[in-house]
């Protein structure tokens, strides 16, 4: 399933399928709900024009998706980053359910999850380790040492930073 392409943006425009990581959805969701906090969350000097580049790249027409522990583990870090109580996550909700609703989801049953040798990095990271085995999605995430076992096994993957910092895709 592997494909021998120039770049990140050969590998972007080649993707049919993309699973999103929590970090680029941290981002994203973070200038969606909470802007004044995207500095502490984003990677470069201009968080704003990083949002931007997110909403471009998420409008682009490719088909986005999560999984269900993806969704869990963004609930997780934007309960601590804002320190939300119970009408603070269903605001955030009301506020971003609406992107979250429109991209694609890929289930993925915890049988295949916990027994998965790179379930060290967790069940959000086997679950995208997954999407791509069951659906080649591939994947795009800012997590390093994530990024390094994906090269290792030879799956396909784009690396946020990467792709951001190079300006690849407008």
């Amino acid at each position: 399933m592997t494909r021998i392409l120039k770049n990140i943006y050969d590998a972007f425009l080649a993707a049919d399928r993309i699973v999103i990581d929590t970090g680029p959805l941290l981002i994203h969701a973070t200038g969606a709900f909470r802007n004044d906090k995207l500095k502490g969350i984003c990677l470069c000097d201009d968080p704003v024009e990083e949002f931007n580049f997110l909403n471009r790249l998420f409008a682009s027409g490719k088909r986005f998706c999560i999984t269900p522990y993806i969704l869990s583990e963004l609930l997780y870090k934007v309960r601590s980053e804002f320190k939300l109580k119970e009408e603070g996550v269903e605001e955030f909700f009301r506020s971003y359910g609406t992107f979250l609703r429109k991209i694609g989801e890929i289930q993925i049953g915890k049988e295949k999850i916990i027994y998965d040798t790179g379930i060290k990095f967790g069940l959000a990271d086997v679950s995208l380790l997954k999407a791509y085995e069951e659906t080649g999605a591939m994947i795009l995430s800012s997590d390093e040492p994530f990024c390094r076992f994906c090269e290792w096994r030879n799956i396909e993957f784009i690396k946020y930073k990467t792709f951001f910092f190079n300006r690849l895709f407008v």
